[in-house]
Protein backbone atom coordinates (compact mmCIF):
# COMPACT_ATOMS: atom_id res chain seq x y z
CA UNK A 1 0.00 0.00 0.00
CA UNK A 2 2.83 2.62 0.54
CA UNK A 3 4.39 1.41 -2.20
CA UNK A 4 1.45 2.66 -4.57
CA UNK A 5 1.20 5.99 -1.85
CA UNK A 6 4.89 6.91 -3.32
CA UNK A 7 4.52 5.92 -6.81
CA UNK A 8 1.31 8.33 -7.10
CA UNK A 9 3.12 10.60 -5.83
CA UNK A 10 6.11 10.74 -7.76
CA UNK A 11 3.73 10.45 -10.64
CA UNK A 12 1.88 13.75 -9.77
CA UNK A 13 5.12 15.37 -9.11
CA UNK A 14 6.31 14.80 -12.70
CA UNK A 15 2.95 15.29 -13.97
CA UNK A 16 3.00 19.04 -12.46
CA UNK A 17 6.94 19.58 -13.56
CA UNK A 18 6.03 18.60 -16.92
CA UNK A 19 2.90 21.06 -17.19
CA UNK A 20 5.01 23.98 -15.51
CA UNK A 21 7.67 23.48 -17.93
CA UNK A 22 5.36 23.75 -21.29
CA UNK A 23 3.70 26.84 -19.22
CA UNK A 24 6.24 28.67 -21.67
CA UNK A 25 5.21 28.12 -25.03
CA UNK A 26 5.64 31.77 -26.87
CA UNK A 27 8.40 32.32 -28.19
CA UNK A 28 8.77 36.61 -28.44
CA UNK A 29 11.56 38.37 -30.42
CA UNK A 30 13.45 41.50 -28.93
CA UNK A 31 15.08 44.48 -31.04
CA UNK A 32 17.27 47.09 -29.83
CA UNK A 33 16.96 50.39 -31.52
CA UNK A 34 19.06 53.44 -29.99
CA UNK A 35 18.66 57.23 -30.18
CA UNK A 36 19.14 60.67 -28.99
CA UNK A 37 16.50 62.65 -27.90
CA UNK A 38 17.68 66.15 -26.84
CA UNK A 39 20.17 65.60 -24.26
CA UNK A 40 19.38 62.03 -23.39
CA UNK A 41 20.17 58.48 -24.65
CA UNK A 42 17.28 56.25 -25.44
CA UNK A 43 16.96 52.54 -25.99
CA UNK A 44 13.97 51.54 -27.55
CA UNK A 45 13.59 48.11 -26.95
CA UNK A 46 10.93 46.31 -29.34
CA UNK A 47 8.87 42.86 -28.39
CA UNK A 48 6.94 40.74 -30.71
CA UNK A 49 5.47 37.33 -31.14
CA UNK A 50 3.88 35.76 -33.90
CA UNK A 51 4.53 39.36 -36.17
CA UNK A 52 1.80 41.28 -33.55
CA UNK A 53 3.50 43.36 -30.71
CA UNK A 54 4.00 41.89 -27.11
CA UNK A 55 2.54 44.36 -24.47
CA UNK A 56 2.71 44.33 -20.47
CA UNK A 57 6.05 41.91 -20.77
CA UNK A 58 8.26 43.14 -18.64
CA UNK A 59 12.00 43.87 -20.34
CA UNK A 60 15.11 44.43 -18.10
CA UNK A 61 17.55 46.50 -19.84
CA UNK A 62 21.76 45.10 -18.85
CA UNK A 63 25.03 46.39 -19.29
CA UNK A 64 28.13 43.65 -20.00
CA UNK A 65 30.10 43.58 -17.25
CA UNK A 66 33.61 41.36 -17.16
CA UNK A 67 31.87 38.96 -14.10
CA UNK A 68 27.92 40.12 -14.51
CA UNK A 69 25.82 42.24 -15.99
CA UNK A 70 24.99 45.45 -14.55
CA UNK A 71 21.37 45.86 -14.34
CA UNK A 72 20.06 49.52 -15.59
CA UNK A 73 16.25 49.04 -15.26
CA UNK A 74 13.50 47.27 -15.83
CA UNK A 75 10.49 48.78 -17.96
CA UNK A 76 7.13 47.34 -18.95
CA UNK A 77 6.31 47.51 -22.32
CA UNK A 78 3.07 49.11 -24.13
CA UNK A 79 0.76 48.67 -26.28
CA UNK A 80 2.83 48.67 -29.54
CA UNK A 81 5.54 46.02 -27.69
CA UNK A 82 7.76 48.74 -27.18
CA UNK A 83 10.01 49.15 -23.85
CA UNK A 84 11.85 52.86 -24.12
CA UNK A 85 14.54 53.13 -21.58
CA UNK A 86 16.74 56.67 -20.54
CA UNK A 87 20.09 55.48 -20.20
CA UNK A 88 22.29 57.20 -17.54
CA UNK A 89 25.11 58.99 -18.71
CA UNK A 90 27.38 57.86 -15.92
CA UNK A 91 28.24 54.48 -16.75
CA UNK A 92 32.38 54.04 -17.05
CA UNK A 93 33.80 52.67 -19.80
CA UNK A 94 37.55 52.46 -21.07
CA UNK A 95 37.11 53.22 -25.04
CA UNK A 96 33.37 54.43 -24.68
CA UNK A 97 31.86 51.44 -26.21
CA UNK A 98 29.09 49.68 -24.19
CA UNK A 99 27.16 46.36 -24.84
CA UNK A 100 23.37 46.74 -23.63
CA UNK A 101 21.85 43.02 -23.01
CA UNK A 102 17.54 43.19 -23.73
CA UNK A 103 16.32 40.20 -21.17
CA UNK A 104 12.43 38.70 -21.11
CA UNK A 105 13.21 36.82 -17.69
CA UNK A 106 11.02 35.23 -15.43
CA UNK A 107 7.68 35.42 -17.50
CA UNK A 108 4.85 33.48 -17.34
CA UNK A 109 3.57 33.12 -21.07
CA UNK A 110 7.24 33.63 -23.09
CA UNK A 111 10.50 31.95 -23.13
CA UNK A 112 13.35 33.78 -21.67
CA UNK A 113 14.69 35.78 -24.67
CA UNK A 114 17.62 38.24 -25.20
CA UNK A 115 19.05 40.51 -27.67
CA UNK A 116 22.58 42.54 -27.64
CA UNK A 117 23.43 45.93 -29.09
CA UNK A 118 27.13 47.62 -29.08
CA UNK A 119 26.63 51.62 -28.62
CA UNK A 120 29.25 54.14 -27.44
CA UNK A 121 27.51 56.12 -24.56
CA UNK A 122 29.86 55.45 -21.90
CA UNK A 123 31.83 57.76 -19.96
CA UNK A 124 35.70 57.68 -20.86
CA UNK A 125 37.50 56.30 -17.79
CA UNK A 126 41.04 57.63 -17.99
CA UNK A 127 43.93 55.84 -15.55
CA UNK A 128 45.90 58.18 -14.13
CA UNK A 129 49.53 56.70 -13.92
CA UNK A 130 51.67 59.15 -12.70
CA UNK A 131 53.17 56.74 -9.83
CA UNK A 132 54.57 54.06 -12.00
CA UNK A 133 57.99 54.65 -11.20
CA UNK A 134 57.57 55.11 -7.51
CA UNK A 135 58.37 52.27 -4.91
CA UNK A 136 55.16 50.05 -3.99
CA UNK A 137 54.32 46.91 -2.08
CA UNK A 138 52.45 46.28 -5.69
CA UNK A 139 55.41 47.22 -7.83
CA UNK A 140 56.89 45.06 -9.67
CA UNK A 141 60.15 43.77 -8.70
CA UNK A 142 62.45 46.39 -9.23
CA UNK A 143 60.24 48.87 -7.70
CA UNK A 144 59.59 46.86 -4.47
CA UNK A 145 60.55 48.82 -1.52
CA UNK A 146 63.70 49.25 0.09
CA UNK A 147 63.26 47.30 3.53
CA UNK A 148 60.64 44.52 1.86
CA UNK A 149 64.03 44.12 0.06
CA UNK A 150 66.42 44.11 3.16
CA UNK A 151 63.75 41.70 5.11
CA UNK A 152 63.99 39.01 2.42
CA UNK A 153 67.80 39.00 2.04
CA UNK A 154 68.02 39.31 5.56
CA UNK A 155 65.83 36.01 5.90
CA UNK A 156 67.23 34.04 2.86
CA UNK A 157 70.37 35.07 4.64
CA UNK A 158 69.45 33.42 7.90
CA UNK A 159 68.03 30.40 6.33
CA UNK A 160 71.08 29.43 4.19
CA UNK A 161 73.33 30.60 6.92
CA UNK A 162 71.76 28.02 9.10
CA UNK A 163 72.24 25.33 6.55
CA UNK A 164 75.93 26.01 6.29
CA UNK A 165 76.20 25.87 9.83
CA UNK A 166 74.90 22.67 10.10
CA UNK A 167 76.97 20.81 7.20
CA UNK A 168 80.28 22.24 9.22
CA UNK A 169 78.58 21.02 12.18
CA UNK A 170 78.95 17.74 10.25
CA UNK A 171 82.14 17.55 8.86
CA UNK A 172 83.30 18.88 12.52
CA UNK A 173 81.81 15.85 14.17
CA UNK A 174 83.36 13.49 11.32
CA UNK A 175 86.76 15.18 12.21
CA UNK A 176 86.54 14.69 15.57
CA UNK A 177 86.01 11.36 15.16
CA UNK A 178 88.37 10.15 12.94
CA UNK A 179 90.86 12.09 15.25
CA UNK A 180 89.67 9.74 18.54
CA UNK A 181 90.52 6.58 16.75
CA UNK A 182 94.16 7.87 15.97
CA UNK A 183 94.52 8.75 19.30
CA UNK A 184 92.97 4.96 20.84
CA UNK A 185 95.14 3.12 18.08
Amino acid sequence: MKKNIYFIAILASLLLKMTSSFAQDKVAKLSIKFEKVDTNNVCNVSATSEGSPVKGVSINLFVKRMLRDLPIASVATEENGIASFVFPKDIPSIDGNLTLIAKITDDDNYKNTEEKGDINWGTLVVSDNCNVNERAISAARDKAPIYLIATSIFIISIVWGTLLWAVLQVFKIKRVRNNGRKADA
